[in-house]
């Protein structure tokens, strides 16, 4: 049993069941979480990561040496990895467009560009980096660069194509037969030959391209961002994928009502909680406040551990002794 699966049986273990109807009792969610190791964790942010102050430091530690062209390759994507984590993904790209003059043609140069110009809003720059970061390794990170491109596709593909409540409700109810919806079918369009949106082609979508997309989803999670809402929401519409025995819907419901917290729009707001409540065949109110309950329970055990992991940190650095060993050492030796 590695850490993350560790700190979900804990996050379960005395967490309060919820019966969102049907035939469910209050094993489902374990259950559900049995069947999906690690989702839990990593969709509410159990796990240990930098801290800002880690981040600052290693911004000290890194520019003087890309600054006075001594640093290697990997220093400049320290600094603008530590740059982009700070907020400030237009001094993150302007580092790798400089190591991209200094040390031309690296995957990594272009695989950190396009997650940095999702920030700023470039989305067709994104795919333009990611594509050439997938021409030069198109299997790194397990996959995941292929599920980076195709999320930002989707959501351009949402955009020009925004869908009335009537559309999404009828989407929604078709997935009850067992048919992917969502960023799942969107998977499934492009696995099937890149089909169109209004394509009457049957969608398949198996057990192992669903496992195998929500890997890509939740590597995404770990190192960017798990609370970005639409990642939790590319989330829920894999895990709210097939029947009753072969789903994961009250995680799905999670998934959906942690985005909706999460996004600004009111309107964006509104469908996420509407999504929850069809994932789930329920919008009673006493099952939406414990479902809120099991959220928060999580996402304050995520808070709490960061902040066990900051305090480190900051004592790492105070030391005088190197954070980034430090941290590995205590935190990815363990999980190995």
């Amino acid at each position: 049993m590695n850490l993350l699966q560790k700190i979900t049986l804990v996050l379960f273990a005395g967490t309060p069941g919820l019966a969102f109807g049907c035939i469910w009792d209050s094993d489902t969610l374990a259950s559900e979480s049995a069947r999906f190791p690690d989702i839990a964790g990593i969709m509410t942010g159990i796990f240990p990561r930098h801290s800002k102050e880690y981040h600052e430091w290693r911004v000290k530690q890194k520019k003087p040496l890309v600054d006075s062209g001594k640093g290697s390759a990997m220093d400049f994507d320290d600094l603008a990895v530590s740059q982009h984590k700070l907020g400030d993904h237009k001094a993150a790209i302007a580092t790798m467009m400089a190591k991209e003059k200094q040390i031309p043609g690296k995957y990594e140069t272009y695989s950190n560009l396009g997650t940095f110009c999702i920030y700023t809003g470039d989305l067709f720059d994104a795919v333009k980096w990611i594509e050439k970061a997938l021409y030069i390794n198109p299997n790194a990170h397990f996959g995941r660069e292929k599920y980076q491109r195709w999320l930002v596709l989707w959501v351009l593909e949402n955009k020009m194509n925004v869908k009335t409540d009537e559309e999404i409700a009828e989407e929604r109810r078709r997935s009850w037969d067992g048919k992917p919806v969502g960023f799942a079918a969107f998977i499934a369009r492009k696995q099937l030959g890149d089909l169109s949106p209004n394509s009457q082609t049957p969608l398949k979508f198996t057990e192992t391209q669903r496992q195998t997309a929500i890997e890509g989803v939740k590597g995404m999670m770990y190192f960017a961002d798990f609370d970005n809402p639409i990642l939790q929401e590319a989330l829920g519409d894999l895990l709210s994928f097939g029947n009753m025995d072969e789903n994961a819907a009250q995680l799905a419901g999670l998934c959906y009502l942690h985005a909706s917290e999460k996004t600004a729009d009111p309107l964006e707001k509104a469908r996420l909680k509407k999504l929850r409540g069809m994932v789930l065949s329920s919008s009673h109110e006493r099952e939406e406040a414990e479902s809120s309950k099991t959220l928060t329970y999580a996402l304050e055990k995520g808070q709490k551990l960061n902040a066990a992991v900051r305090s480190e940190e900051m004592a790492w650095i105070s030391a005088g002794q190197d954070a980034t060993v430090e941290f590995q050492k205590k935190y990815l030796q363990a999980a190995r």
